[in-house]
């Protein structure tokens, strides 16, 4: 494991290639997803695919890109 504080992370592109949102794998098993606009955050449980976040709703395509990072 990584003395970082997370895991893995990927970058979620549109259709010109800019960055719309940066998931990160935190080593407890959630899930950061960082908005490129606005610059909010909020981590999701990608297992029992909840937002732990109080306030924010995600996108069901967010979660399944949510829920492809797993622990190694």
């Amino acid at each position: 494991m990584s003395d970082r504080g997370w895991m893995e992370q990927v970058q979620l592109l549109d259709c010109n290639g800019r960055v719309t949102h940066t998931l990160t794998l935190l080593l407890d098993g959630a899930v950061e997803i960082r908005f490129a606009a606005g610059g909010h955050r909020a981590v999701v449980d990608p297992v029992r695919r909840t937002c732990l976040t109080p306030g924010m709703n995600i996108h069901a395509d967010l979660m399944d890109a949510a829920s492809t990072l797993r622990p190694t």
